[in-house]
């Protein structure tokens, strides 16, 4: 705006485009930043009750379907047909699958695979989004959840990397309920796992 202001940049579509980006990118960081300070805080209320994976699974592939197409990517979903249904907040749960299934679009390059699942393990449900992106080095896997953090430092916001929020968000709703979040790569190169478990309804 500056430049404009000044008469150092043109006044052309292309410098307009840009600044609309700015402004919405700095939108979204503010927003993300907001959200951060409430799920810190605990500022928020759990609406426990009894929820369907596949009614999650399908509303996130709804939602995401936009960036899917854009990008080329094949979204899937693999869900046995005798899971347990879980305890969770619906909207607060689809908000975790939703920042974990945009990541792993946005760190898979066209045309490759990005796959939700689930399976049961004693009492609990595991969720896992597994892609055919980039990769994560094993040393940086511990602090993925880590607000701001970011595999490659050099990564900037313009080039396709996000806040650095969106997984720690993650992380504390998913603590919330009483679960846990990890991560699992073989590596550059070679895609990545993210996982999160949530206690299932028991009769």
């Amino acid at each position: 705006m500056e430049g404009l202001v000044d008469g150092v940049l043109p006044s052309t579509p292309e410098t307009f485009n840009q600044i609309h980006h700015e402004a919405d990118r700095l939108s979204r960081l503010v927003d993300d930043l907001q959200e951060l300070s409430r799920v810190e805080a605990k500022a928020y209320a759990l609406d426990i009750r009894s929820v369907t994976v596949s009614i999650l699974v399908q509303t996130t592939v709804k939602r995401l379907s936009p960036q899917v197409a854009a990008k080329r990517i094949r979204l899937s979903s693999s869900l046995p047909a005798d899971l347990p249904h879980i305890l969770a907040d619906e909207d607060r749960i689809t908000q975790v699958l939703v920042n974990l299934v945009a990541n792993a679009i946005q760190y898979t390059p066209e045309d490759g695979d990005v796959t939700i699942s689930a399976a049961r393990h004693e009492d609990e449900v595991y969720i896992s989004i597994k892609d055919s992106g980039i990769g994560i080095p094993p040393e940086h896997l511990a602090n993925l959840f880590t607000r701001f953090y970011r595999v490659d430092k050099s990564r900037s916001r313009n080039a396709g990397g996000g806040s650095g929020i969106g997984l720690t968000i993650a992380k504390h709703l998913v603590e919330a309920h009483g679960g846990r979040i990890w991560a699992e790569s073989a590596g550059e190169g070679q895609g990545s796992t993210f996982s999160f478990s949530l206690k299932m309804v028991t009769a």
